[in-house]
């Protein structure tokens, strides 16, 4: 039988092995995370990105995989079009974490690819947020962040029809293809008035203001208004 004071001395040294393992993360991995790229800094927030979960989990070693999230789409079965998933993140054959997401196919031109690839990302994120205990410093990719944490609209402006003024990729004429930098200028108004609106340091304004004016595409300039609209 295992003393009581063994199991003590060893939960230290497991919780020092865990504390130092953080440290080194963050003083060593995280400057190597490109904010615009990998993050993103809203009003102070860093949001998790795509680009940013795969790093870590490059480095964490873990391996995800996917699988529907039957029991939440059953409870949500009155929202049409809702396609959830599970991101399972394992470690040799052992699964260490897990994440969900949803989308909706209204959200995404009715393309069912979109809609899925949308939702496996959100999981995605959730999952690498989750089991790597970074919740302190990142939330989820602001895109797919929950209804309840959108910010008001200005009643001024509509951005459902700055929406609806983006072709999909299945419209683009071979014109549009060979010009997918330009950014309309309705959505460059519009993201300029979000980025005065929603940005506090006067610093970090400019340098979005310059980046908005930096020669965005399209595809780009929608989904920084979409991380603004979704910023809390």
């Amino acid at each position: 039988m295992t003393k009581p004071l063994g199991d003590v001395a060893q939960f230290k040294v497991s919780i020092d092995s865990l504390l130092e393992k953080r440290r080194y993360f963050v003083s060593q991995v995280l400057p190597q995370l490109v904010e615009g790229q990998d993050f993103y800094v809203i009003k102070n927030k860093k949001s998790l990105a795509k680009g940013g979960s795969e790093k870590i989990s490059s480095i964490y070693g873990y391996t995800a995989s996917f699988e529907q999230d039957k029991d939440v789409m059953k409870s949500l079965d009155s929202v049409r079009g809702i396609v959830c998933f599970i991101c399972n993140l394992s470690k040799g054959n052992q699964i260490v974490g897990q994440g969900r997401g949803a989308s909706t196919l209204a959200k995404n031109d009715n393309d069912p690819n979109k809609t899925i690839k949308m939702s496996q990302k959100s999981a995605y994120i959730d999952a690498v947020i989750r089991t790597s205990g970074l919740s302190d410093i990142f939330t989820q990719d602001l895109e797919t962040m929950p209804l309840s944490a959108i910010a008001e609209i200005p009643k001024q402006e509509d951005y459902s029809e700055i929406e609806e003024s983006i072709p999909t990729r299945q419209q683009l004429t071979a014109e549009d293809l060979r010009d997918q930098n330009a950014i309309t200028e309705k959505q460059k108004a519009f993201l300029e008035s979000l980025i005065v609106e929603r940005v506090a340091s006067s610093e970090e304004r400019e340098r979005w203001l310059a980046e908005a004016n930096s020669g965005l595409s399209k595809w780009d300039a929608s989904e920084m208004i979409s991380s603004f609209l979704m910023a809390k």
